[in-house]
């Protein structure tokens, strides 16, 4: 029998579209802060690109996270000891759906239920949903009647890596081998690379693994790389310590011109100049997020990777480079990154939030619409510079659960929107250009910018046995539960059990006694 319309509509305080990290997160902080939830999710299980699929929109079987488990973690919910400093995606999305369970999250959580249009009604949403399954390939069909959600607030957190970006070469459409996009690249066995010729195309963090493995697992006669940018490529450690260990205030309040020279610096005396193994990056190292990889490099050195510049044209098999030169190829993979899509909003919100043309948004701090307001929230729609994502959505979260509370306001619309061009602006002037970089930001002071907004931004004059780990640490995302809204009992033990890297805590001392022999030089000279 089917439902009739007033059987297919329901009512409820905050929709929130998406089960990955974002989604649950943001569930999570609304559910504490007293109010009725529904996720949609439109698979039928929790943790978005997180979970493996052997089609579709997933990591590679391969992937391990490239930020520390202490700076990407939920805030109130640490990564168990046993598992690694870079945690596998299989004990990643096991680590999600234990959150999920520990906080109940499947009770609220409709899964295989698509949002298929976000529209304003009165002054509140409806969410037009409808019942999907997996068609087997990637994607999904529609097996039900379309059903309604009035909500008086909306988050949507079905994430930023949403449309695969293809780029367009002459002479591709022609071209006699297989190209696909590394959204369907599970690992070398999978896709039938072992033993041919493979071109990777970009220099991301999908990228340089999907090389590694083609390398490794799938014994490749030949690897290429190919970029058109450049990169610095950073290892997982540096002097032993997780390299996201170092992202720490004292570093990040440094003039970024100035850091990114210490940690060129850096890099090159642990591997040499990235001209040195053809990588050539036409940026800085802080211009761009990080590419993370423990073994590019040492491919490079072995000669089982050739890296190349951008690509000319493509001809029968063969791929032709800028410089002149040409390789033959069976496959070719473009991890070439992703375009913001959010299919579900109504035209009049699309034109107001998003800029398709160059892939940004017009958000206050990521998260609102200086038109719309504070009752719709686009949760992790950032890039991190350094670190993960999942702590910047989780205050993005907290903070739209206090604005609903009304314990909290926004800016004025004009001083949202002032605000909302001096970040683009001091973005263009410090990233390099490139769609990717239209909503990047730094972790640790983004974060503190908006826990500052509801009370929880960590103080060093609150915690003084902390103060110095605030100031040369990265902390972990607890530190965001020391104080304000939802603290946390455990956050100062576990802020303490994150090690601050011998590095900065000595080469901090040693300057702060150099700078001290300095001034008391020059004031000894002056009397």
């Amino acid at each position: 029998m089917k439902k009739t319309m007033a059987e297919r509509q329901r009512s409820t305080d905050v929709c929130v579209i998406g089960a990955g990290i974002s989604g649950l997160a943001t569930a999570k902080c609304l559910r504490d802060a007293g109010f009725d939830v529904v996720v949609l999710e439109r698979t039928g299980e929790v943790g978005g690109l997180w979970v493996f699929r052997e089609h579709g929109y997933g990591v590679m079987r391969f992937t391990h996270i490239n930020v520390s488990k202490q700076n990407y973690c939920f805030s109130d919910f640490p990564f168990p000891d046993d598992v690694p400093d870079f945690p596998h995606n299989t004990d990643m999305a096991k680590y999600i759906v234990d959150y999920t369970m520990q906080n109940k999250l499947n009770e609220v959580i409709r899964f295989e239920t698509q949002a298929r249009k976000l529209e304003r009604q009165g002054d509140g949403w409806k969410i037009t949903t409808v019942r999907v399954e997996d068609d087997g390939k990637g994607g999904c069909v529609e097996v039900g009647d379309e059903e309604v959600i009035l909500s008086k607030f909306v988050a949507i957190a079905s994430g930023h890596h949403a449309k695969p970006s293809w780029p367009k070469f002459p002479g591709q459409e022609s071209f006699k081998g297989e190209i696909i996009h590394s959204v369907d690249y599970k690992c070398a066995i999978s896709n039938g690379f072992v033993g041919k010729r493979v071109l990777i195309v970009g220099i991301g963090n999908s990228a340089v693994d999907a090389a590694a493995n083609a390398i490794t697992e799938g014994r490749c006669k030949e690897v290429h790389l190919s970029t058109r940018s450049g990169a610095w490529v950073v290892p997982n450690y540096i002097f032993g310590c997780p390299v996201d260990h170092y992202a720490c205030r004292l570093f990040l309040w440094l003039p970024w011109k100035l850091a990114t020279f210490i940690f060129e610096t850096v890099l090159a005396l642990l591997q040499g100049h990235p001209r040195k193994w053809n990588l050539n990056p036409k940026m800085h190292a802080l211009q761009t997020q990080p590419t993370v990889s423990p073994t590019l490099v040492h491919h490079i050195q072995r000669g089982n990777l050739k890296v190349h510049p951008n690509i000319a044209k493509m001809e029968g098999k063969q791929v032709h480079f800028t410089n002149g030169e040409s390789i033959e190829v069976d496959h070719v993979v473009f991890c070439t990154g992703y375009h913001i899509d959010i299919p579900f909003l109504s035209d009049e919100i699309k034109q107001t939030v998003m800029d398709e043309s160059s892939n940004s948004i017009q958000l206050y701090k990521n998260v609102f619409s200086p038109v719309i307001g504070h009752t719709l929230a686009f949760i992790g729609f950032l890039q991190p510079a350094s670190g993960g994502i999942l702590s910047m959505a989780e205050t993005q979260a907290r903070w739209f659960a206090e604005l609903c509370r009304g314990t909290i306001r926004l800016p004025s619309k004009r001083n949202m929107e002032n605000d909302l061009k001096d970040e683009q602006e001091m973005g263009r002037k410090r990233y390099f250009a490139s769609a990717r970089h239209t909503i990047q930001r730094d972790p640790i002071i983004y974060s503190d910018e908006v826990t500052a907004m509801f009370g929880a931004k960590p103080q060093f004059w609150r915690h003084p046995s902390l103060a110095w780990r605030l100031l040369v640490g990265s902390c972990g995302a607890a530190q965001y539960r020391l104080q304000g809204p939802g603290k946390w009992s455990k956050a100062y033990e576990t802020v303490k059990s994150v090690p601050v890297t011998a590095f900065t805590h000595y080469g901090t001392l040693a300057a702060v006694i150099v700078l001290a022999f300095l001034i008391l030089y020059v004031l000894r000279m002056l009397l």
